[in-house]
């Protein structure tokens, strides 16, 4: 059995002078490159090394799409999951996104996430880390031209409904202008659409997933400083999110 993903990302400007454009590079898959520019590959994420081997791009339903195909025992465990490519973040921007899934197999869940620069070099997470603050779930690695980032924001979808048709889910979020890491200030720096498949099974399956996602505009909205409860309670249930497209 597989879990099929299919992403379609729309960013709409708030402006009435600037035209559509889409944000996330490769949004319908068309590239002739397969699954370019999509993140699947996870090395420094113990329950994700495996995730790229789980992931095809198909077509199904008429609609390319990412494919996540896990094999039996994963799903009730860690799940595949596939992520837009590092879309630039406007601080204190609203967005509204949409996501269509197809989920003939397993659940899913969609979450877009912010992160900022990571002031901590790797001695400073692992000194963190030994002192029982875990941070590498949420913390991308320095690579890629970019520097390590840490999560500061996420923001969950409405659960898309499993069965054999495209369902489409929602969401609006507000980016904060700026949050505490480590007792230093920080911007958002880069957006993520992330979709997790899963389910309480030991058996195969399928899922696909398509995201739309457009901007409203940046708004004036000052979140504390400080940690983020919503960031807390996710990894208390150890990552099982999805997410989706995000429109800045």
């Amino acid at each position: 059995m597989k879990s099929f993903f299919s992403f379609l990302v729309l960013l709409v400007c708030a402006s009435s002078l600037r035209a559509q454009q889409n944000l996330v590079p490769n949004f319908g898959f068309t590239d002739p490159t397969p699954l370019k520019d999509w993140r699947l590959d996870f090395p420094y994420q113990d329950w994700y090394k495996k995730n790229v081997t789980y992931v095809k791009q198909t077509t199904m339903a008429g609609r390319p799409c990412a494919m996540i195909e896990l094999p039996p025992g994963v799903a009730g465990n860690e799940g595949g999951k596939v992520e837009t490519a590092l879309i630039p973040a406007v601080p204190g921007a609203t967005y509204h996104a949409e996501v269509e899934a197809l989920l003939p197999d397993f659940s899913a869940k969609v979450h877009a996430e912010c992160y900022a620069v990571d002031p901590r070099d790797e001695d400073e997470r692992k000194e963190t880390e030994s002192k029982g603050t875990r941070i590498s779930i949420m913390r991308i690695p320095e690579g890629d031209g970019h520097p390590p980032l840490v999560m500061i924001y996420r923001k969950q979808f409405p659960d898309p409904p499993k069965g054999k048709s495209w369902v489409r889910v929602s969401t609006d979020f507000t980016l904060p202008l700026e949050w505490d890491i480590a007792g230093e200030p920080a911007k958002p720096a880069f957006l993520v659409i992330k979709a997790f498949t899963y389910e309480g099974t030991q058996n195969a399956g399928r899922a696909y997933l398509l995201q739309i996602v457009q901007d409203q505009g940046p708004r004036r909205q000052r979140c504390p400083a400080g940690g983020n409860p919503a960031i807390d309670m996710a990894l208390q249930r150890h990552d099982s999110l999805v997410v989706s497209p995000v429109r800045i």
